[in-house]
């Protein structure tokens, strides 16, 4: 049985997901040889950003992502309505890759394996982390918590913070974390902090963006999200941080307002990151 993988066990080898991959594979005479992660931080797009009239339309979805120049992609399960075999050719279709998916904990373990997704977002009840972690390390799919503001955990423990989502890992060996910027922002927490915080915790990070006047209010407000870089959050710190910790897998953009022009508003945000070298 396989057991729960850190990040230094994965390389960024995309088959049609990556958080990671096995960094190690096996020679013509049959020795492992070990191979380095590739340096280099991926930046993919989300599609809650994505029309009300589209979130059922993986093409148009996939399209969106494509044309505004993000090189992958998260999904909610609840949203992609084909089967593993159909998101997977779609996905080879494309040259996009799927980062990793949302749902609950069996199906979206499940999904992933299907595809080749190596992770998933969800919770895990402390009760059964070992379970579900062995569960999941056996198909290759690394489970990873969000933190999000007025959730409560869904039964499961709350993660608003970033001491709920330490202690959140803490209590639960082999699940890592996708700390979400903004959310940590609305709590008064420190994005940055956190990325040093997590290290090899880290399995994939939500770049979203703040009103100002919204830091450390710890609830919802109106207008409380702003298109990325024009907001609370220092951009160019995150990745900075990312940079020192190694990280070397997907930053996933963002924006919590469902805006007119979504073609615009992504090609808008991802100009920030090449502006930063991304």
């Amino acid at each position: 049985m396989l057991t729960s993988f850190t990040r230094r066990e994965f390389i960024a080898i995309p088959l049609v997901g990556s958080i990671g991959a096995i960094a190690g594979v096996q020679s013509g005479n049959g020795k492992t040889v070990k191979r380095t992660r590739q340096k280099r931080i991926k930046i993919g797009y989300h599609f809650w950003n994505c029309s009300r009239q589209w979130d059922t339309d993986l093409d148009l979805c996939l399209r969106l992502v494509k044309e505004t120049g993000y090189q992958g992609f998260e999904a909610l399960l609840e949203k992609v309505r084909v089967t593993p075999a159909q998101f997977k050719a779609k996905c080879q279709q494309t040259g996009l890759t799927c980062a990793a998916i949302s749902g609950k904990l069996k199906e979206a373990i499940d999904f992933a394996y299907e595809v080749g997704i190596p992770g998933i977002r969800c919770h895990v009840p402390k009760d059964q982390t070992k379970k579900w972690v062995d569960y999941a390390s056996e198909r290759k799919v690394v489970i990873a918590v969000h933190n999000h503001i007025g959730r409560g955990g869904q039964g499961t423990g709350s993660v608003e913070t970033r001491e709920d989502l330490l202690r959140y890992l803490d209590k639960r060996p082999g699940v890592q974390a996708c700390p979400d910027t903004g959310h940590l922002l609305l709590c008064g927490d420190d994005p940055v902090q956190t990325i040093h915080d997590l290290g090899e915790r880290l399995a994939c990070i939500h770049l979203k963006d703040v009103n100002p006047e919204a830091v450390g209010k710890g609830k919802k407000m109106k207008n409380m999200w702003f298109e990325l870089g024009t907001g609370a959050l220092d951009v160019a710190g995150v990745m900075k941080a990312l940079e020192k910790t190694g990280y070397a897998d997907w930053v996933i953009v963002e924006y919590g307002n469902q805006v007119e022009d979504f073609y615009q508003s992504a090609r808008n945000m991802r100009q920030v990151l090449k502006e930063l070298g991304y």
